[in-house]
C-alpha cells in the first residue's frame, strides 16, 4: 500500500510544522475569524463555539467588528473564507502526497477544490441539490486557492528535495 510522503518514501519529509502552520493553520484561523466576526450567527460554527465555550469571547469581539462590516467587500466576507480552506487543504495534501501513488495523491489533491466546486456547481439553481446561491466569486477563489497551494507545495517539496541532496 502506498504511504504518503510523511513515510519519507524519496528521502524527503512530509510537511513540517512551519509548513502545516503558515500554509494550513493559519489560513483555516483567517476564514474563521471572519466567519465569527462578521457572518450571520446561525451558521454552524457558532454552535461548535458554544460547545467549547467561547461564544461570550465571540459575541465581545463582534461588538467591535459588526460595526465595520458595510465597509468590507462581500468578496472578501464570502469567498475569502471558504478560498482559504480549499487553499489549506490543497496545500496539505499535495505536500504530504507529494510522492505517493498517482492515483492516491491526485484523490487527497483534489478532495478539498473538488467539494467546494461541486458544492458550489450545487447551489446552481437548476441544480439545487445544495442549499446557497451559486457565486462566480466564490468559483474563482477556489480555483485561484487551489492552483496557489498546488505551486506552493511544489516549491516546498523542491526545497527539501534541494536540502536533501
Amino acid at each position: 500500500m502506498d504511504r504518503p510522503a510523511a513515510a519519507g518514501t524519496q528521502g524527503i519529509p512530509g510537511p513540517g510544522l512551519g509548513f502545516v502552520l503558515l500554509y494550513c493553520a493559519l489560513p483555516i484561523l483567517v476564514g474563521g475569524l471572519i466567519y465569527l466576526a462578521f457572518r450571520d450567527t446561525s451558521l454552524l460554527m457558532f454552535r461548535w463555539a458554544g460547545w467549547i465555550g467561547v461564544d461570550r469571547a465571540i459575541e465581545a469581539m463582534r461588538v467591535v467588528t459588526l460595526p465595520h462590516r458595510p465597509g468590507i467587500p462581500e468578496w472578501i466576507l464570502f469567498s475569502v473564507p471558504d478560498g482559504v480552506w480549499v487553499f489549506a487543504c490543497t496545500a496539505f495534501f499535495a505536500r504530504l502526497w507529494h510522492d505517493g501513488h498517482w492515483a492516491y495523491r491526485w484523490f487527497w489533491i483534489g478532495l478539498g477544490p473538488v467539494l467546494a466546486i461541486g458544492g458550489e456547481l450545487g447551489q446552481l439553481s437548476f441544480i439545487g441539490l445544495v442549499p446557497g446561491t451559486f457565486d462566480m466569486a466564490d468559483m474563482a477563489f477556489y480555483i485561484v486557492s487551489t492552483v496557489a497551494a498546488l505551486w506552493l507545495a511544489r516549491r516546498a517539496v523542491n526545497r527539501a528535495r534541494t536540502r536533501a541532496g
